[in-house]
């Protein structure tokens, strides 16, 4: 399944505390990480959301960030008298042991801790209501980011699916050139060893012969690679059609198994015209991986 890590959302829901809002964007990054910015009065909340967007993905870099426009009744506070006066005898009897003049600025004192009482809500009491409340908020805002994110990966799809297809085009080009070379290459080998053995008057047995013909041979010869490279193309292809999970990660192993592949071969063959070839088709990997570095 292909999934872009990245992809941005955005939420509101009205409740009694006011508006929110919440914002979901993420980015590519190696490994899972998480960043949650709440508003100072949820604060307490962020292990939870954690938690919760753990579940959603499997890597990337994400940010949650929530913002509240409170409601009214949350945005007036209410001044304490008590502490107010209380604050106020103080200075005065400091002013006055300090033989000050007796004058005090009462809006600054307002400002001391205490004295302006900001409405609040029981955070325990209210639990359950605020997590109900998140967990809707945040359910809209990651479906919406799920949807971009798929969307997203099913244009990558396409992008890699269109070099596979090349890099497939180029393999079997490489093998309908080598079985030609590898027969004459081959019977070529023989004929030069045959002649070596008759210069230097030396006899083998038959078996013994061919044996040290195909270790020879096993130095140049790309069969293998090349096949290990269409089970490779293959797998490339089951792994992303599966709807189970994200590919992304194993679509990248897959494709440095390919590129060591090639590579192989590329060391093997001493055809101009195929060593070409292979530059071309690790070309073509590169942006293949390219793409796979975008999918979760």
């Amino acid at each position: 399944m292909y999934v872009s890590m990245t992809g941005f959302s955005r939420s509101q829901i009205q409740s009694s505390y006011g508006t929110l809002s919440l914002e979901l964007s993420s980015v590519n990054h190696r490994y899972q990480e998480i960043a949650v910015r709440l508003p100072r009065e949820f604060a307490g909340w962020e292990p939870w959301f954690h938690q919760k967007m753990r579940k959603l993905f499997r890597r990337g870099k994400i940010q949650l960030r929530m913002e509240v426009l409170w409601a009214q009744q949350f945005k007036s506070g209410r001044i304490n008298k008590d502490v107010l006066l209380a604050y106020c005898g103080e200075l005065m009897d400091i002013r006055r042991g300090l033989a000050l003049p007796l004058s005090i600025d009462v809006e600054e004192v307002t400002q001391y801790p205490g004295v302006l009482d900001l409405p609040r809500f029981d955070e325990e009491k209210e639990a359950r209501t605020l997590e109900e409340l998140f967990g809707e908020l945040l359910a809209d805002a990651a479906a919406s980011w799920q949807k971009m994110r798929e969307a997203e990966g099913s244009h990558l799809r396409c992008e890699v699916l269109a070099h596979l297809d090349e890099f497939e085009r180029i393999a079997a080009e490489i093998e309908s050139r080598w079985l030609p070379t590898r027969d004459a290459a081959f019977s070529a080998m023989k004929a030069r060893v045959s002649e070596a053995l008759e210069k230097m008057g030396v006899g083998l047995e038959e078996a013994r012969y061919m044996q040290e013909i195909v270790l020879l041979t096993d130095k140049w010869d790309i069969s293998e690679e090349l096949a290990r490279l269409r089970s490779h193309i293959s797998k490339f292809k089951a792994t992303g059609d599966d709807e189970a999970e994200s590919a992304g990660r194993k679509l990248d192993f897959i494709v440095q198994e390919m590129n060591r592949e090639v590579n192989t071969l590329d060391s093997k063959i001493a055809d101009a015209e195929i060593r070409w070839l292979a530059v071309d088709a690790k070309a073509c990997l590169e942006r293949i991986r390219e793409q796979i570095q975008n999918l979760e």
